[in-house]
């Protein structure tokens, strides 16, 4: 598993994991062939040629179980229980370079469509490679904080299908930079960060087109102070949540505070939910 996150991360690929028992019993699947008929495959795991596709696109691992308890005891108490369940079944896990799970192929109730599988899961991860890099060189409040920021701007340039799983991935590194923050003695400004958390995360409300669920949210954050070095962020999300509502008195009123990279994101944003 540590050869394939180094591999993940050198190649900008998500990890296509799965426990070696469940690789034991018959996974048929679903898939288009170039004719553009479906074809069912009564082994996925006995494919020769779906073997090289996995390569082509993931990082493909099978996980010997003696090595569940090590793996589990890093996310206990850190996950939700879907997340757990995903971990735990049998299921093809798609995982980022750092092992977080993003989305699997679901229960064995139903047959597997492999092609859109791929298709759903094939990324190009070097948007956020620096991001995962440091993060991995040095894992702290601060490299934690950015990756879990560009998720959130990757999610933009993703299918809109991996969208909503990429927006869940960042929460993992937002909790996991407030654990940080929490017990990081040496940092300073833990209320300005701690907001700086609460403002970046308001974003997955605006790609989710929920504005007026931000605008609230903005106007209690602001009944506290809010920081100096945060108030361009502040201003980002009050100007794109308007122009979500096409309130242009309020927008135009702003627009001169927006640097011309998150007009262009804005612009993203909005683009997207049109």
């Amino acid at each position: 598993m540590d050869f394939a996150k180094r591999m993940a991360r050198t190649q900008n690929k998500l990890i296509l994991m799965v426990w070696e028992e469940a690789t034991q019993y018959p996974l048929p699947i679903l898939i288009q062939v170039t004719n553009g008929k479906n074809v069912v495959l009564e082994n996925l795991f006995e494919s020769q040629e779906l073997n090289q596709l996995m390569w082509e696109y993931f990082v493909p691992v099978k996980v010997d179980e003696v090595l569940y308890e090590d793996m589990y005891n890093e996310i206990k108490d850190k996950r939700s229980q879907a997340y757990i369940n995903d971990f735990n079944d049998d299921s093809l896990k798609i995982m980022d370079a750092n092992g977080n799970i993003i989305g699997t192929s679901g229960g064995y109730v139903e047959l597997l469509n492999f092609t859109k599988f791929v298709l759903k899961y094939r990324l190009d991860t070097s948007y956020i490679k620096q991001e995962i890099l440091n993060y991995n060189s040095k894992k702290d409040f601060y490299s934690t904080f950015y990756l879990a920021s560009k998720y959130i701007d990757y999610s933009l340039l993703v299918n809109e299908k991996v969208r909503p799983e990429i927006l869940k991935l960042s929460d993992i590194y937002f909790a996991e930079a407030r654990a940080i923050l929490e017990k990081d003695q040496a940092l300073e400004d833990k209320t300005e960060l701690t907001q700086r958390i609460q403002l970046t995360k308001l974003k997955q409300d605006l790609i989710k087109n929920k504005p007026r669920r931000a605008l609230r949210q903005l106007k209690k954050i602001e009944e506290i102070e809010v920081a100096k070095v945060n108030k361009p962020l502040l201003s980002f999300l009050y100007y794109t949540s308007y122009r979500l509502l096409n309130d242009k008195e309020n927008f135009q009123a702003l627009e001169k505070e927006i640097s011309l990279l998150n007009l262009k994101q804005a612009q993203l944003i909005v683009n997207l939910n049109r």
